[in-house]
């Protein structure tokens, strides 16, 4: 989302990186997904009035396939190109991130880390940049300033290049940076602010495929136990995402005391239903949404227990079928669709995952959502 928004400020056509396996995610094996597998990447360019490209129109790659080793080692035709790096600069390693992507695109990046300038104004320490700095490096006289600067800005590459061949600078043509995640117009977390600039512009119009959406229909006709001609009742869509806030949690020893408890996620359900039947006319469906799916990336067995006490659905009993059927990447993304066709939804605060469906369900259905606090009671 933050790329293609970086598209439309500097007028410069975006490519969508795929999302490369990685086994410290879903798992050895895990297959590699161009973004246009599961976005509907025409409608989203059509929507937005501006083209958007995938990687794998560009550059090749093993697409649809398993991770190996070797996509993430050197390629004697990797193509050599010069990039920016927003870690060296503003990381205490002064490295750039370790990506996977780019040697499985036969890339070899040799970066140069991105001048003090693009940092957004006021946020002290942290990765924080703004798409205005970003936006004039990307300009000819920006990329000038930036590489004229005294003393010269620092450069990095994974690889050694030889004797003869000198740094790459970052390309004019094809800009390119290490990490975009933390980029932002005015403020930071944006994401969850009214308005956000970058959601509206983008990310309210990345549909998924229809191909995506049959795939989670299918599967939410199986969790109800449906026929493939009944259509699905409205629910609520939870998520909570615990597996890797336990990092945030002052007591390693007990974590579980940092986590909001099944019975405040039960109550803003019944808040939110009853938000929807009072904004909807009783003969309405949307007046009595009595149905709730849990997902979530929790594995202790007593805490799904207590999930399964509140008689609340689950999309886990289906992962390994659609991992199966589908890949190893799909569990997620069809946590994601289902989790924006939530008549509400209620969600997990400063978790991506839940901030982007909530504002799904916002936009796309004119629902209600909560997101609970960390640790909240």
């Amino acid at each position: 989302m933050n790329a293609i928004n970086l598209g439309l400020v500097s007028d410069r056509i975006p490519i969508l990186f795929p999302i490369v396996g990685c086994e410290i995610q879903v798992g050895i094996g895990a297959e590699s997904l161009s973004a246009g597998s599961f976005f509907d990447l025409p409608r989203l360019s059509e929507a937005i009035g501006h083209p958007v490209l995938d990687w794998q129109d560009v550059k090749k790659g093993r697409f649809d396939l398993a991770y190996l080793n070797s996509d993430k080692s050197p390629h004697d035709d990797d193509d050599l190109i010069g990039c920016w790096s927003v870690s060296q600069t503003f990381d205490d390693s002064k490295k750039p991130l370790d990506r996977e992507g780019p040697h499985f695109l036969h890339l070899d990046v040799q970066y140069t880390a991105v001048p003090l300038s693009v940092k957004l104004n006021g946020t002290g320490s942290g990765w924080h940049t703004s798409f205005a700095g970003l936006s004039h490096l990307m300009s000819p006289a920006g990329r000038s300033e930036a590489l004229s600067l005294e003393p010269p800005l620092p450069t990095f590459g994974k690889r050694p290049l030889p004797p003869t061949t000198p740094h790459p600078k970052p390309d004019d043509h094809l800009a390119c940076f290490d990490n975009l995640y933390w980029v932002w117009t005015k403020y930071v977390w944006e994401w969850e602010q009214f308005p956000s600039p970058t959601w509206d512009a983008v990310g309210t119009h990345m549909h998924f495929t229809k191909e995506a959406d049959e795939i989670a229909t299918m599967y939410l006709q199986t969790l109800f136990g449906l026929r493939e001609d009944q259509e699905v009742p409205p629910f609520v869509s939870i998520h909570v995402r615990h597996a890797d806030f336990k990092n945030l949690c002052p007591d390693p020893n007990n974590v579980k005391s940092c986590y909001a408890p099944i019975s405040e996620y039960a109550r803003h359900v019944q808040e939110l239903t009853a938000e929807l039947a009072q904004k909807h006319p009783v003969d309405s469906p949307l007046a009595h949404v009595t149905e709730v799916i849990m997902m979530s990336d929790e594995t202790d067995e007593e805490w799904w227990a207590e999930v399964d006490a509140m008689g609340w659905r689950q999309t886990r009993p289906y992962e390994e079928m659609i991992a199966r059927d589908y890949g190893r990447r799909w569990p997620a993304i069809v946590d994601s669709i289902i989790q924006s066709r939530g008549a509400a939804f209620v969600g997990t605060s400063q978790s991506t995952m839940s901030i982007v469906a909530a504002r799904r369900v916002m936009d796309w259905n004119k629902g209600p959502v909560k997101l609970v606090e960390w640790g909240q009671r």
